[in-house]
């Protein structure tokens, strides 16, 4: 966390978007820490709330209503967001190993990675039941499942194995969902003699009841023996038809955890300390389902993960301040508020058992706080009151980083720099001054330059779209790159922090410039106040010649190959306004690469093409079009826009750089507002407009958008 423009010394990696996680995001913003940065990884930008969940599975709750946005949280409390799937950890490095990119280093690190529901090695139950985890898939199934409906002249089948709490609230949410459009036979399965045998026998009376009325059969006290395509077999040899299995018992840990070298309980979850560090470590934390308190372990429960967020963030705090760790004593009983599938819940306290509609409304309360406190939080600035707290004498910023020199002394220190270099693998000749290009036989090469300071926080991921951006000029002129040098300005920070963004960075560029053809050649590093990266990549263009942005003909059909909407968007998502869908929408974007697009489009003879970035497609247009004596007339209705890019252009937000494009964009829209809001914002890393002759047949390029016709002036 960066506060006052203060060096970043010291890193929190939380791996895993659970509820814990999200308490300590909200408890650094709230009370910012010097010198330390908190990192989230996570697989995906919301996380849901265990709470809701059933009542969003049966229509009670809206996505938005259930779901936390953690990309959109870790953005307001100034926490950088990687999203990524953990696989692993090197406790000797001190790093978080990631699925399909470079590992990310840290001084403390906090799991908090769930748990999956085991099939413990029962025949077809992997490849034909649906496991409740991972939630997002599970939901797209449940949709999947509603839109088909039931098979003509019968009921939709469906079983659930499982018969806790979680099993009873999804078998009575899916209940009331489905019913209401077609008709559903529910059965629920489990070795267990009843209904949520870790409650009390007035809650189990109370479910049971519910579950008779809703007509849900029970199949207690029988395991399954295996799982097809036909049903589901019991060990007792009964035979239960099922269009659909649901997995919902049992908790397992994720497999990598056997790997890591950390301690372990016979389940293979991380066994912690009172501290809820991982017994035997000095930096590692486990948090949620994925832990397993030695002593005195405890259900996995959201609930126990609720509690779990302030201790955990205040001894992360105390481990980076270098203080004595404070226990955490998990409640003993804990409030269970146990959903019906309608508005009506149980509430189940120890021995005590109570239902009814009020139970919901009380249920819906807490839950409503929950969300409340991780939904409506401003965007945290530099003006926050800063911690009381402050790093021992012995990590002061004036002892670590004296004041820095401009000019030379404004490059990163050769440390770093040479362990970063070493790490990356540079594609050149080595630490030379200069960079050999190579020039394929009968080519010309080109040139290009782009530079912008970073638009996400992920640093790798800032640098693959930065090479993509950058690129889109080479592929926009017809050229084939072959090489980049890169500038790349890193904020000051201690050696290992600025080695590991410059070597995540530059991973970025590298492996985008590698699955391109090309390669990074070298480059140059200076300090400035924040990480920004400037490339010059060089292509090859052979002896069909460079396409112009000029050229364009009467009757041209004009076509852009990607949506738009990337300006607003994160000019959105700075001031904390963006859905984190919104923001992924844009990332995958931005992330594609334009070569497909300029091949198919050199193919159909295009006259003139270039790339949409910093002035708009109003701008763009118009310098295609500038001196020609031609105008352009444009299918509005065809644009296409990124999700989320109309909904925050209406609200009067826009990129900084969207006024100067105005004036081109209101040429193109007619007056409408609307419109020249759209075609005058900036584009990172956007597609290519081409003009392509009237006779092309343009159904055969329907992957892009055809979205207007050039025309004589007047």
């Amino acid at each position: 966390m960066r506060t006052a423009g203060i060096p970043i010394v010291r890193e929190i990696v939380l791996a895993g978007g659970g509820h814990a996680h999200v308490e300590v995001l909200r408890a650094f913003a709230m009370r910012p820490l010097e010198g330390v940065r908190l990192t989230l990884v996570a697989p995906d930008s919301q996380t849901p709330y265990s709470g809701m969940l059933p009542g969003h599975i049966a229509g009670l709750y809206s996505k938005d209503e259930t779901f936390i946005d953690v990309r959109r949280l870790a953005s307001v409390s100034g926490a950088r967001f990687i999203c990524a799937a953990a696989c692993g950890v090197d406790l000797g490095e001190r790093r978080l190993l990631l699925e399909g990119r470079p590992s990310v280093r840290f001084d403390a690190l906090s799991l908090n990675l769930g748990s999956t529901p085991p099939f413990f090695d029962i025949p077809g139950a992997a490849e034909h039941a649906l496991p409740v985890k991972p939630v997002e898939p599970f939901l797209a199934a449940l949709r999947e499942i509603e839109a088909a409906g039931a098979p003509e002249g019968r009921a939709l089948r469906l079983t659930l194995v499982g018969a806790g709490a979680a099993g009873v609230e999804v078998a009575l949410s899916l209940h009331h969902r489905f019913s209401k459009t077609f008709d559903v036979e529910i059965t629920v399965i489990d070795r267990a003699p009843g209904l949520v045998p870790s409650h009390a026998p007035g809650v189990r009376r109370q479910l049971a009841a519910a579950m008779d009325a809703a007509g849900i059969r029970q199949c207690l006290g029988h395991g399954v023996a295996s799982v097809s395509n036909e049903g589901v077999v019991l060990e007792s040899g009964e035979q239960i038809p099922v269009d659909h299995v649901l997995w919902m018992t049992g908790a397992a840990p994720s497999p990598w955890l056997a790997e890591t070298g950390l301690p372990l309980d016979p389940r293979g979850f991380v066994r912690i300390g009172p501290d809820l560090r991982a017994i035997g470590t000095d930096a590692v934390f486990a948090v949620g389902d994925c832990a397993s308190m030695y002593g005195t372990p405890r259900p996995k429960s959201g609930v126990y993960a609720v509690r779990q967020g302030p201790a955990l963030a205040e001894n992360l705090r105390r481990l980076m301040l270098r203080q004595s760790l404070r226990p955490h004593r998990p409640q003993t009983r804990v409030l269970g508020l146990i959903s019906t599938g309608r508005a009506h819940a149980v509430a189940s306290w120890g021995p005590v058992a109570i239902a009814g509609d009020w139970v919901w409304r009380w249920k819906d309360r807490i839950d409503r706080t929950f969300m409340d406190r991780y939904g409506d939080m401003p965007p945290m600035t530099e003006g926050l009151p800063k911690s009381a707290d402050t790093l021992p004498e012995s990590t002061q910023l004036a002892a670590l980083h004296p004041i820095r020199c401009a000019g030379c002394g404004a490059k990163i220190g050769g440390g770093p720099l040479a362990r970063a270099l070493a790490r990356l693998g540079l594609d050149g000749d080595g630490p030379e001054d200069v960079a050999p290009i190579p020039q394929p036989p009968g080519t010309t090469l080109v040139e290009s330059v782009d530079y912008f300071p970073a638009l996400v926080s992920d640093p790798y991921l800032f640098g693959r779209i930065a090479a993509n951006h950058a690129l889109s000029d080479l592929y926009a002129s017809g050229a084939q790159p072959v090489g980049a040098l890169a500038l790349a300005v890193l904020p000051p920070g201690g050696e290992d922090v600025q080695e590991e963004d410059l070597f995540q960075m530059l991973s970025g560029v590298r492996d985008t410039l590698r699955a391109e053809g090309a390669g990074l050649l070298g480059g140059h590093t200076a300090e400035g106040a924040e990480l920004a990266l400037g490339l010059t990549v060089t292509g090859a263009v052979g002896s069909e010649g460079v396409i112009s942005k000029r050229g364009v003909q009467p009757g041209d059909t004009l076509v852009l190959t990607k949506p738009l909407g990337t300006g607003a968007i994160f000019a959105a998502e700075m001031r904390g306004e963006a859905k984190g869908e919104w923001v992924d929408g844009a990332i995958d974007s931005m992330l594609r690469s334009n070569r497909p697009a300029a091949e198919a489009l050199r193919a159909r003879g295009v006259r003139a093409m270039t790339d949409v970035t910093g002035f708009g497609l109003g701008g763009h247009l118009a310098e295609m079009l500038q001196g020609t004596g031609l105008t352009a007339t444009l299918d509005i209705d065809v644009l296409p826009v990124l999700p989320g890019a109309q909904e925050v252009l209406a609200q009067g937000i826009e990129s900084s750089l969207a006024p100067a494009n105005r004036g081109s964009a209101a040429a193109l829209s007619g007056g409408d507002a609307t419109v020249t809001a759209l075609l005058a914002d900036p584009q990172t890393s956007g597609g290519l407009l081409a003009c392509i002759p009237k006779q092309v047949n343009v159904d055969k390029i329907t992957e892009y958008s055809m979205i207007g016709v050039v025309v004589s002036e007047g």
